[in-house]
């Protein structure tokens, strides 16, 4: 049974969240992929393999894209992304709101 640790576990380095992006985003190519982030060719299939277990990704004819799962999971990564993007304006945010509250 696939558990939210598996999913995490799946997406929790650099190079998997690139792979996850590079197949949501574009028409995949393994050789632009390995080429940029120089990674060997035993990393990019057990990463590949793993995201395809979890389900988060599917192979046809050779071509990989995103399940319906892995759309979530892609929807789910990109808000934390923009979470940690504006982390900094966020940090403010909850300053002014203490700042705000009235004193008792």
């Amino acid at each position: 049974m696939l558990s939210k640790a598996d999913v995490i576990e799946a997406i929790s380095d650099k190079h998997s969240l690139d792979l996850l992006k590079m197949v949501a985003l574009t028409n995949f190519n393994i050789e632009i992929f390995r080429k940029e982030s120089k990674i060997s060719s035993k990393q990019y299939y057990f990463r590949m393999s793993r995201l395809r277990r979890v389900g988060i990704i599917k192979r046809k004819d050779g071509k990989y894209s995103l399940t319906s799962f892995g759309k979530i999971v892609y929807d789910a990564e990109t808000m934390i992304e923009d979470a940690v993007r504006n982390y900094e304006k966020l940090k403010i945010i909850e300053t002014l709101e203490v700042l705000a509250m009235p004193i008792r």
